[in-house]
C-alpha cells in the first residue's frame, strides 16, 4: 500500500519526504522493522525516539511517525509524518493496512477488575460448542484454534491486533474474545476497532501506578461502552454490564444503546434461580433473558458463577443456542492459572491463582470461605514497582480472611522485597494479625520472602480438609527480580515439593 493511501484522511500534522513510497508493513518495535515498514516510534523521551528511528531505518524501514516533537532530521531515503497522537494514528493505519477485519470477525471485548480472561475462555468455549471457532485475546496470549500466536500485553498494541484479527479471518475463525484493558483504552489500542460487543465485568482498586484515581481508572474503562463501542461499524452492537456492581450500574446509565445486565440481583436480565457450589464445581439454574437454563461447570466459586452468567448472556444476546450455552460452560475447564487446581496431597485442595489485586484477592478468598470448613493456607505478596497502596490493603485482606497467611514475594521487580513485605505486612497487623515463626500459632502469620520455600511452608502445614490458595503470579511462569527473569511458575513448584513430600513418606 502507497504511504499517501495508507494515511490519507487520517490525524496527521505534516509528513515531510515522499508520500508514493511502498509500505509493506508496519511497525512500533525498531528490533521488528524490517524493509518498507512504516514506523511508529512511540518512546516517552526524544533521545530515545531519535534512537529507536535510527535502528529502524537501519533495518530498511522507509517511513517513521514521531509525535508532536519535529523527530530532527530523517535520513533522505525516509518519509517523516508527524502526529499528535501516534498510537492513535497506529491504530488508524493498522486497521486499513489490514483490511479491517474486525468489520467482519465478531469482536467482542471484556473489560473490568477481574474474570476478564476466565469470561473469555468460557465464551470460547460456548461459540465452540456452537460450532464456530473462535480466537481468543488476552493477558495469557493470543490463541488462533489452540495455536498460540502472541505473548505480551493484555491488550495488544493495535498493530498486532489488527494482524491477530487479519489472520484470523484467513483460517477461518470468525470469532474473537478479547481482554481490553483500561491502559489500552488510554494508549488508543483499540480505537479502531468494531467491536460487536462489549462486556464489562467490575470494578476495584487496581493499576494506579498508571491512572492517577479509581475515578480515572473507571473513566477509561466507560470510553469502551460510551465512545469506542457506538463507534463501531457493525450492527446491533449491545453491552452486557454487571448490574450488581456499583460502577456497573454507572456504566448501564451511561450506555445509550441496547444492553444487558447480569448478576446475582434477580431483578437483573441474567441471574440464577439457585446454585449450588463446592469444590467439585457449580450447578445452577440460570435466567438467562427470560429463558432457563441448567448449568454444571468445574469452575469453583461464586465469582466464576458470575463469569458464567456473563458469558451465558453475552451469548445469548448474539443468538447462540442455550444448549450450546450450556454445552460449552460444562466443556470449559476455566482458563489456565485462574482457581487452577494442581494435585498435591490426599485430601488438600491447592489452588493456583492470579489473584493480584484486593478485589480479586477478596472474591477468591471469600469463595473458599463459602466452599469449605478446613483452614485455608493463604501464600501471598506484592509486586515491585507498582501502585504501593494496595499493599496494606492486600495485607488486611489475607488477615482477615485466611486461617493463616504467609507472606513472601511476589514480582519484586526493581525493589527490595523486604521493603514490599514491610509495607504488606501493616494490613495484616491492622488486621489484628501478630508475626509469627510458628505458624500454628493462632491469630499469626508467617514471613518467609523466597516464594518457592513459602510454597514448601504452606504445603508443609496443610492436613486433609485444608484448602492452600497461592495467589498473585497464576499462569505466569517466571519471576521478575532485580532486572533480571527468573523461571518461576507456581504449578510446577507445587507438583515438585509434592513429589519431595510423597518420597518423604515414602
Amino acid at each position: 500500500m502507497k504511504l499517501g493511501e495508507l494515511l490519507e484522511g487520517l490525524d496527521v500534522r505534516r509528513i515531510d519526504g515522499d508520500l508514493n513510497v511502498e509500505i509493506t508493513g508496519l511497525s512500533y518495535d525498531s528490533r521488528h522493522a524490517g524493509p518498507g515498514h512504516l514506523y511508529f516510534s512511540t518512546a516517552r523521551d526524544a533521545k530515545r525516539n531519535r534512537a529507536n528511528i535510527d535502528d529502524a531505518l537501519n533495518r530498511g524501514a522507509r517511513a517513521v511517525v514521531v509525535g508532536g516533537w519535529d523527530g530532527g532530521t530523517a535520513r533522505p531515503a525516509a518519509t517523516l509524518v508527524v502526529s499528535e497522537r501516534p498510537r492513535l494514528l497506529m491504530g488508524a493505519a493498522a486497521s486499513r493496512f489490514f483490511r479491517a477485519s474486525s468489520e467482519r470477525v465478531d469482536l467482542i471485548g471484556i473489560t473490568g477488575t477481574s474474570g476478564k480472561t476466565t469470561t473469555s475462555y468460557i465464551l470460547a468455549s460456548i461459540f465452540e460448542a456452537a460450532g464456530m471457532p473462535t480466537g481468543i485475546i488476552g493477558t495469557i496470549g493470543i490463541f488462533i484454534g489452540g495455536k498460540k500466536i502472541y505473548s505480551g500485553l493484555t491488550t495488544p498494541e493495535s498493530i498486532d491486533f489488527e494482524s491477530a484479527l487479519a489472520q484470523m479471518e484467513r483460517e477461518g475463525v470468525h470469532h474473537a474474545a478479547a481482554e481490553v484493558s483500561s491502559q489500552g483504552i488510554a494508549e488508543g489500542r483499540v480505537e479502531a476497532l468494531s467491536f460487536c460487543a462489549c462486556m464489562f465485568t467490575n470494578l476495584g482498586r487496581d493499576h494506579l501506578d498508571y491512572h492517577a484515581t479509581v475515578e480515572d481508572y473507571f473513566a477509561a474503562k466507560l470510553r469502551l461502552f460510551t465512545e469506542i463501542l457506538p463507534r463501531s461499524k457493525r450492527a446491533n452492537t449491545v453491552a452486557v454490564v454487571r448490574g450488581d456492581d456499583p460502577f456497573g450500574r454507572r456504566v448501564l446509565e451511561a450506555v445509550k444503546g441496547s444492553k444487558i445486565s447480569f448478576g446475582m440481583d434477580r431483578s437483573l436480565d441474567a441471574h440464577p434461580e439457585k446454585f449450588d457450589a463446592d469444590l467439585g464445581g457449580i450447578r445452577a439454574t440460570l435466567s438467562v433473558l427470560g429463558k432457563k437454563i441448567e448449568i454444571e461447570s468445574p469452575l469453583i466459586g461464586e465469582i466464576n458463577l458470575l463469569n458464567i452468567l456473563g458469558a451465558s448472556a453475552l451469548s445469548a444476546a448474539l443468538g447462540i443456542d442455550m444448549v450450546a450455552v450450556a454445552d460449552g460452560v460444562r466443556r470449559c475447564p476455566g482458563a489456565p492459572g485462574r482457581l487452577e487446581a494442581v494435585p498435591a496431597k490426599p485430601g488438600v485442595t491447592v489452588l493456583v491463582d492470579y489473584a493480584h489485586k484486593p478485589d480479586a484477592l477478596e472474591a477468591v478468598l471469600t469463595a473458599l470461605r463459602r466452599l469449605r470448613a478446613g483452614r485455608i493456607i493463604c501464600v501471598f505478596g506484592c509486586g515491585g514497582n507498582r501502585d504501593r497502596g494496595k499493599r496494606p490493603i492486600m495485607g488486611e485482606i489475607a488477615g482477615r480472611l485466611a486461617d493463616i497467611p504467609v507472606l513472601t514475594s511476589d514480582n519484586p521487580r526493581s525493589e527490595d522485597p523486604m521493603a514490599i513485605i514491610t509495607e504488606v505486612e501493616k494490613g495484616l497487623i491492622a488486621a489484628g494479625r501478630s508475626r509469627s515463626d510458628d505458624a500454628s500459632t493462632k491469630g499469626g502469620y508467617v514471613v518467609e520472602p523466597d516464594r518457592r520455600a513459602a510454597i514448601g511452608l504452606a504445603l508443609r502445614l496443610a492436613t486433609a480438609g485444608d484448602a492452600v490458595l497461592i495467589a498473585g503470579k497464576g499462569h505466569e511462569d517466571y519471576q521478575l527480580v532485580a532486572g533480571r527473569v527468573l523461571p518461576f511458575d507456581d504449578r510446577v513448584v507445587v507438583r515438585e515439593i509434592a513429589a519431595e513430600l510423597a518420597r518423604g513418606q515414602s
